[in-house]
């Protein structure tokens, strides 16, 4: 009985030991070179002028990308998405129709996996937990991607 226990409690406290953050680096955390915390100036460059600006709260691009800011300086990136067809990528080259497992192969095993009705959200963390990337999987297949700071 003891044996049995040690042997139970060794394992979860390497369980315990091995949970934690895959710890990716910031740089990894972009969609098409632009990332949170950066100036919403450096995204109208890469991506040309948004088709939508609301008053300083987000931008949506021809593109397919919708940038939210922060709330009270109006210029910093808070959150990048990305849904429907497109061609750009993370810089591990993931994009949108990109398989499920190719997101694993880039990223390793997420930090955080929540599988609801069928869809599949992989999140991992910067290894300075300032910033999160997001890839929403349905039926095998990346449909969205968000990076945000790590609020």
């Amino acid at each position: 009985m003891i044996k049995e226990l040690t042997t139970c409690l060794t394992g979860f406290l390497m369980m315990a030991g091995t949970t934690g953050f895959a710890a990716i680096p910031s740089t990894d955390i972009a969609i098409g070179g632009i990332k949170p915390g950066m100036n919403i100036d450096e995204a109208i460059a890469a991506f040309g002028q948004p088709t939508y600006h609301d008053q300083g709260e987000e931008a949506l691009f021809q593109n397919g990308i919708k940038i939210d800011l922060d709330d009270y300086t109006r210029r910093t990136i808070e959150e990048i998405k990305l849904s429907g067809s497109s061609d750009i990528a993370t810089p591990a080259g993931i994009t949108i129709g990109s398989s499920e497992s190719a997101v694993t192969e880039a990223y390793g095993h997420p930090d955080k996996l929540k599988n609801e009705d069928g869809v599949q959200e992989y999140t991992y963390y910067a290894a300075d937990s300032g910033m999160k990337i997001e890839f929403k999987v349905i039926r095998g297949t990346v449909a969205k991607i968000k990076c945000e700071l790590n609020n």
